[in-house]
């Protein structure tokens, strides 16, 4: 992955920056209950270096566009770790909420996860999440049988044990689910106010620590503190009056939210708040958004290959843009046609389009426009990111070279390791090949088919590294030989392609079969027959539902899907990902239930 932040959005600098100044407030002014505190002697100096952090990461961010990521995720976790210092080891009441201001902060640093990383986070959140509940509910039990137990011994060791328990775990279990969720939220596509579910789960684990600090802990230890003198003295475990069953309702209460916080994670019912309506309109008029530019330049760099620098028309800057994205170009003729992007001019975009004999007419149309002819673009979109891996593997053919000229630039100056093996049909018809081995040596490996013979899928991924990410782009000879050998050939890597057309997923016994969509803002429920698609169908009733390639390779018409199973049919989910049943491409995938239910 890249080992550069991405510009820190404003809001974030603005935390960052208020974190600063009240962490110095927190460490010069007196505590809010002294009495709590465990180590007085550290709470100040604790205080005083957060706020030295917080300031030196916020100007750090400020001043550098695109700072060290491995040094501002340092920075980060030494904040959240000194948080976390500070609310358990110090017992700083404030430093709790800074712990969930510091985990947002850190997650949105982390940027959108995928692959290993992601999993492991979600694997940390569904074991702390797991451990919590589970731990509640013994809670819930040894309190059960204290109410109920005419045994004062042994009603005093119940409260001895769940003591122990409430000190030692559940604050802590309380924070690992709950911070790890919020890793999980800001580093996904949900977000922690997008959808109804994941805000009921985030206010969920809030109101339990309310509930256990504020009144559940007191509650618990004054019993226990009783049933130890009544023990002492001999006397009935009915002195305890209401203290035994308020403690087995509160826990009680306590293992039925986090029951109904696992039931939200398993069926996520409710689908998006307003602010994440609103979220996905502005994303979906951004995607459709068709913006004006001009072809400012262009030039043949490569037999039959151009190359286009796009400008814009009016005095709207471009979208910024990450490896591996690309844009919608809208043609004179009105064909719309996507393309890679490369090049490091913020100002433009530069794509590379080969002028295909037997094509549909877009790229011939292309190789005929002049400087100065005024095109529209969408989006960018990125289905093609770069992941983390240990190490990289390139594999392009012919003018699937471009997606991964930014990719190796920006793993080259990070000082990541990975090599190119670049095929096509000769050195004159294939672009950039002259300025790969100029500019990365033997880094780049050309292999022109007049002159070599066709490299052998197999043996290059066996020389891969153990771990690498293996991106695949070209003619679906290549692609398809590529992705057959990989199972064998490298087990532990992760393969990523990205296709110029669609090649046709479809069922095992390739029926298209009616179904039913339900659409969750307006309620309606439509069948969908075998001989239409369900974007079509989709379009009847939101006619503003964005649609570009129709073949399942550009993204633009992605649907969140709340209940039913996907059928995936496009070519943008990798192949670790096909089993998704959260979202869909409405263009070319159907549903494999009676009826699949969508955010729309």
């Amino acid at each position: 992955m890249e080992n550069r932040i991405r510009p820190a959005p404003r809001s974030l600098l603005i935390t960052l920056y208020c974190y600063a100044v009240l962490a110095l407030a927190a460490g010069l002014l007196p505590p809010l209950v002294a009495a709590a505190l465990r180590l007085p002697e550290a709470r100040t100096p604790v205080w005083l270096v957060s706020s030295a952090l917080a300031g030196g990461l916020a100007l750090l961010l400020t001043l550098q566009r695109r700072p060290s990521r491995p040094l501002v995720l340092l920075l980060g976790w030494l904040l959240l770790v000194l948080a976390t210092v500070q609310a358990f080891g110090v017992s700083d009441l404030p430093a709790l909420a800074a712990m969930y201001a510091l985990t947002s902060v850190l997650a949105s640093l982390a940027g959108r996860l995928t692959g290993r990383p992601r999993k492991a986070l979600v694997a940390a959140h569904v074991v702390a999440a797991g451990c919590w509940s589970g731990v509640a509910l013994m809670m819930s039990a040894v309190g059960l049988v204290a109410l109920t137990s005419d045994d004062i011994e042994y009603v005093a060791s119940a409260y001895a044990l769940m003591e122990t328990f409430d000190v030692s775990l559940l604050a802590w279990l309380n924070f690992a689910a709950t911070l790890s969720g919020i890793g999980v939220a800001l580093t996904s596509e949900w977000g922690v106010f997008r959808y109804r579910w994941v805000a009921a789960k985030l206010a969920i684990s809030v109101s339990i620590l309310f509930l256990a600090f504020g009144w559940l802990h007191d509650t618990l230890e004054t019993a226990a503190l009783d049933a130890e003198h009544l023990a002492e003295t001999g006397q009935s475990a009915e002195r305890l009056g209401s203290s035994p069953a308020l403690v087995a309702a509160g826990f009680g209460f306590a293992f039925l939210q986090l029951l109904a916080a696992v039931l939200l994670s398993l069926y996520k019912p409710g689908g998006r708040t307003r602010r994440g309506r609103r979220l996905l309109a502005e994303r979906r008029r951004a995607r459709s958004r068709e913006m004006p530019v001009t072809v400012a330049d262009l030039r043949e760099v490569a037999r039959d290959v151009a190359e286009l620098t796009l400008r814009p028309a009016g005095g709207e800057r471009l979208p910024g843009w990450e490896p591996g994205a690309h844009v919608d170009v809208v043609l004179p003729s009105g064909r719309v046609r996507q393309y890679s992007l490369h090049g490091e001019d913020p100002d433009a975009y530069r794509i590379a389009v080969l002028c295909e004999e037997n094509g549909r007419g877009g790229s011939a149309e292309i190789h005929r426009l002049t400087t100065g002819t005024r095109l529209t673009v969408r989006g960018p979109r990125n289905h093609f990111p770069l992941v983390e891996a240990p190490a990289y593997l390139f594999v392009a053919g012919g003018i699937g070279i471009v997606p991964f000229l930014p990719m190796i630039s920006r793993l080259d100056a990070a000082g990541a390791e990975w090599r190119l093996v670049y095929r096509g049909r000769s050195l004159d018809r294939m672009p950039f090949s002259d300025a790969l081995v100029r500019t990365y040596g033997d880094r780049v490996t050309l292999l022109p088919s007049d002159t070599h013979a066709r490299p052998d899928p197999a043996a290059l991924l066996r020389d891969a590294p153990a771990g690498a990410a293996v991106y695949c782009c070209g003619p679906e000879g290549l692609m398809d030989a590529v992705a057959s050998a990989m199972p064998a050939a490298c087990p532990q890597g992760t393969l990523r392609v990205e296709r110029f057309a669609a090649c046709g997923h479809s069922t095992e016994d390739g029926a298209d079969r009616p179904f039913e969509a339900e659409f969750a803002h307006s309620g309606r429920v439509v069948r969908v027959p075998a001989d239409r698609s369900l974007l079509s169908v989709m379009q009847e009733i939101d006619p503003t539902v964005d649609r570009s390639c129709e073949d399942g390779i550009c993204g633009s018409c992605a649907t969140r899907v709340l209940d039913g199973l996907p059928d995936h049919r496009d070519d943008i989910l990798p192949a670790d990902e096909r089993k998704r049943a959260d979202i869909i491409y409405p263009c070319v995938s159907r549903s494999r239930s009676e009826r699949i239910v969508l955010d729309a």
